[in-house]
């Protein structure tokens, strides 16, 4: 659907609605540090304590609370991607919606986690639905793809109010009282969707090409990704990488390019492709012209299938990053009040600094879109990768030091990591591995951490036992994991680089 098919007012009220529904469930569940000291207010789990006031065992199942539901979220990014591309955005919306009402009600009710577990699976349906809104207004995507991005940082936002009030007014409202309330949101998402909600894609005038039927579809889901690549797919990536690095080389080999395959509108590529400003058919060097700022990894994998990326250490290197700082991330906003007890010391103090972590995680996100956007847009990926282990090392060292200013600056770190973290992995994802695959591999390895961040369980588990509430050694553990893993990117990144500067000479000697 072209943006010229809808007015502009109509546009314009679908761009708002979408804004507004990332900011109010998109990423809510992220927000338990916010939500966590009301669900122990309320007494949730308080029947595993002896006095019912409060214990380890309560604290241990909370936090496995947040741990499923954040795993979920992860698993759920394959099969959900998969969904929105067979019924489209407006059926994976109103789907989403209808999971997050469950999760709402059901929550209210007083099965918190079979409640949160649903809020968890129907938010990402919902969520992934929306970044064709960028093309709603073509000349201003780059602002739209911004404004939902940022409005998903921010979605932590309405636990942290519910915090604000419930405390202020003495426990009003209740959880039962919220959820039940909070449940006309989805309600208005499913009215909005059927009312005014786009029908099908935008897609930029570019895209507009006459449609052709659909290819039959591929049964094997690791099956090359152009059908031309099938009799030898490695040494046809080997010649368009090595294309990639010679100028004129593109050139040279356009007219034995073979014929593109019948394009069936892959959701989950034009997505990725609209925070780039590419056409949903642009090709291979359109791609190299619009993302490669001189590193040099743009294109490595470019016409593989996707077993042969996912074997690759372009694919691990990659995985080993998002399994750690993930799992770093995660155990953070599931232990952070704990963990400042441990180390200032002081219960009040430590409950201060939470405070000043529930608002920074929100707000953070949105001061740091600038700082994000230079960085993808100006800088190359060494230096984004330079900068996550710069911030990813301060984060570290800084919150196992026993200083408040410390502490407070470590979690200045973490607030401005985070969304730098989550869009520079996806933004290297479609240098590397292309736009053809990235919804499977992108989302296989969201799905892999998924599965890895339950580990979490066993971690918070020894902390309060073996360890006997010491969270040094595991944040410790973490930050070397952390560090090596960034430098693992940072020296693959660069390596990449040196080898096609050798290889360049080499070239202008033998010309």
């Amino acid at each position: 659907m072209l943006p010229a098919d809808v007015s502009p007012a109509r546009r314009v009220a679908q761009v708002a609605a979408s804004i507004l529904f990332c900011f109010t469930i998109a990423g809510l569940v992220f927000g338990f540090a916010a939500l966590k000291p009301i669900l122990i207010d309320q007494g949730v789990y308080g029947d595993l304590c002896a006095d019912g006031l409060g214990c380890k065992a309560q604290d241990t199942r909370l936090n496995i609370l947040f741990i499923i539901a954040t795993s979920a979220t992860n698993v759920a990014a394959l099969p959900l991607g998969s969904f929105l591309d067979r019924v489209g955005p407006k059926v994976s919306s109103i789907s989403g919606g209808l999971v997050f009402l469950a999760g709402c009600i059901i929550f209210g009710i007083g099965h918190v986690s079979k409640g949160y577990f649903l809020l968890a699976v129907g938010a990402p349906a919902m969520f992934l639905a929306q970044f064709h809104l960028s093309n709603a207004f073509p000349a201003r995507s780059g602002l739209i793809l911004g404004a939902i991005t940022g409005a998903f940082d921010a979605s932590s936002m309405p636990f942290v109010f519910y915090k604000l009030a419930y405390f202020a007014y003495g426990g009003f409202p209740s959880l039962r009282s919220f959820f039940f309330f909070y449940a006309v949101i989805p309600v208005l998402l499913i009215i909005q969707q059927l009312t005014f909600g786009p029908s099908s894609v935008y897609v930029r005038e570019a895209d507009d090409a006459p449609e052709v039927e659909p290819a039959p579809v591929l049964t094997d889901p690791f099956a090359p990704a152009h059908p031309a690549l099938a009799e030898s797919p490695l040494d046809s990536g080997i010649s368009r990488r090595s294309a990639h690095t010679r100028p004129g080389a593109a050139a040279r080999r356009g007219s034995h390019r073979p014929p593109a395959p019948a394009r069936t509108r892959r959701m989950s590529s034009a997505f990725s492709r609209v925070s780039y400003g590419l056409a949903d058919g642009a090709d291979d060097d359109e791609v190299v012209a619009k993302l490669d700022k001189g590193d040099g990894i743009v294109g490595v994998l470019f016409g593989m299938s996707v077993r042969e990326q996912i074997a690759s250490s372009w694919f691990w290197t990659m995985q080993i990053m998002i399994l750690v700082h993930m799992t770093r991330i995660n155990w953070y906003l599931a232990t952070v009040n704990a963990q400042l007890v441990y180390y200032t010391g002081d219960v009040v103090l430590a409950d201060k600094l939470t405070d000043a972590f529930i608002f920074l995680l929100p707000v953070g996100g949105l001061l740091a879109i600038p700082l994000v956007g230079y960085l993808l847009d100006a800088r190359p990926t060494r230096d984004v990768v330079g900068t996550m282990f710069t911030l990813g090392l301060a984060f570290g060292a800084l919150t196992l030091v026993r200083s408040t200013g410390c502490q407070l600056a470590g979690i200045g770190a973490l607030v401005v990591f985070r969304p730098l973290f989550y869009t520079a992995i996806s933004d290297y994802a479609a240098k590397v591995f292309g736009f053809t695959t990235f919804g499977t591999v992108y989302g296989l390895s969201m799905t892999l951490s998924g599965l890895f961040g339950l580990v979490l369980g066993p971690l918070d588990a020894a902390v309060k036992g073996p360890l006997a509430g010491d969270y040094t050694p595991v944040n410790a553990a973490l930050l070397s994991a952390g560090a090596l893993a960034c430098a693992s990117m940072g020296w693959r990144v660069v390596r990449r680089r040196i080898r096609l500067e050798e290889g360049a000479i080499r070239e202008e000697e033998e010309g």
